[in-house]
């Protein structure tokens, strides 16, 4: 029996939340069930909550050094802990988001009309960098066999060289699939884009959503062969703080992080939040117990969406459960049924907004993205609502 309790019931009403409140400027109805945004329906660990009250209470929210010991010291120490890899502290650097880190990258390695690479499906606010910064996007669809993804590492190398890639644009672990990447995987990317003078991002902001945790192998960890690359992550997903803006980066190219903090001061964002630093020393002093039980309920939750289709569903979805993220990506293309069917039904029949897989480029638009962090009972509730949805869609075919 878990010690944290991640059926509680908790409202959202008047915080101003996306999940919530912005789902009818995505979806155009109001009052639907939100399943679409990446963003967790369970509360903050309470050792972060108490060290944010704690520090409420003094009062001064002034402006905040963050090169300090309680900076550097907790990343160290979660890094060793459960990513097995030493840091160093001039290796590690503030940045204002993971995104904002990313696009900088992209401005001082790039420019306009030059190609940068993404693996497909991808996490959709890659393509939306890429047409903000006027760069070409290359595509690297990955291979899709029995529910499973998998690089075809020739194609990697093919796609790279034949269109004069500058930079390519990692997810690790993979966001929407839950691809986990390996080592070797990762060491024959690297090598295919230090041959050929192609950055390597890193966006390793799902890296604590890992069922079993040691299967997780960061790019930070092969740093010392290939410093053509840069980490990039945060608290946000892990922490379920992304209203606090905070990322960091890890590199041994130091002179592209001096980039990002550059563009941070020409645009006057790079003031530090005093809560997001606290927030990080209660997070990664104190919440492994609570993300590893998370971890296992978020499990528990996709093989109990797995049960549900399997036993009601068969014939209109699937689903292999992700090892990485609290995102399922589920297959419906045995319906017979097209994209736009299905996300009308979901909405005007089952009432929930669940992203489609066209968000995220996916090259059978025949995925829904689905996000499993909420409470049992959510999960219950929206599974039901798929399957009326679906029975709709046969009984009016």
């Amino acid at each position: 029996m878990t010690k944290f309790n991640f059926d509680e019931v908790t409202s959202r009403e008047g915080t101003y939340s996306i999940q919530y409140e912005g789902t009818e400027m995505i979806f155009g109805k109001k009052g639907l069930a939100p399943f679409w945004i990446a963003d967790m329906d369970i509360k903050t660990p309470e050792a972060i909550r108490e060290a944010l009250k704690a520090r409420i209470d003094n009062g001064i929210f002034g402006y905040t050094l963050w090169q300090t010991d309680s900076f550097y010291e907790p990343i160290k120490k979660w890094w060793s802990e459960r990513h097995n890899l030493e840091l160093h502290n001039e290796d590690i650097q503030y940045a204002t988001s993971v995104l904002f880190a990313v696009s900088a990258v992209l401005k001082s390695k790039t420019e306009p009309g030059d190609s940068v690479m993404i693996t497909v499906p991808t996490y959709n606010s890659f393509v939306g960098i890429l047409e903000e910064n006027n760069l070409k996007r290359i595509e690297c669809p990955l291979d899709l066999n029995n529910g499973e993804y998998s690089l075809d590492i020739d194609k990697f190398r093919k796609t790279i060289e034949e269109n004069n890639v500058k930079v390519y644009l990692h997810c690790n672990p993979h966001n929407p699939t839950g691809l986990i990447w390996t080592k070797e995987q990762q060491e024959e990317m690297l090598k295919i884009c230090e041959d050929n003078n192609v950055y390597f991002v890193s966006d390793e902001i799902h890296k604590d959503f890992i069922r079993p945790k040691e299967l997780f192998y960061s790019v930070a960890n092969l740093f010392d062969t290939y410093k053509n690359s840069i980490v990039i992550t945060g608290l946000g997903k892990s922490f379920n703080l992304a209203s606090l803006p905070f990322a960091y980066t890890i590199s041994k190219d130091h002179e592209t992080q001096r980039e990002i903090t550059k563009l941070m001061n020409q645009l006057h964002c790079g003031t530090v939040s005093s809560l997001a630093l606290v927030a990080l020393e209660a997070a990664y002093n104190d919440c492994g117990d609570w993300m590893d039980a998370l971890n296992d309920y978020i499990h528990d939750n996709l093989v109990y969406v797995k049960n549900y289709i399997d036993e009601n569903l068969s014939d209109y979805m699937s689903l292999e459960i992700p090892q990485a993220t609290y995102l399922a990506w589920i297959d419906f293309s045995k319906s017979g049924f097209t994209n736009d069917e299905v996300k009308k039904a979901f909405v005007e029949v089952g009432g929930l907004a669940i992203s489609p897989g066209e968000m995220y480029l996916d090259p059978t638009n025949s995925h829904v993205r689905f996000n499993v962090g909420f409470r049992r009972e959510q999960i219950e509730n929206a599974m039901k609502q798929i399957e009326k949805s679906f029975k709709h869609l046969s009984e009016n075919k």
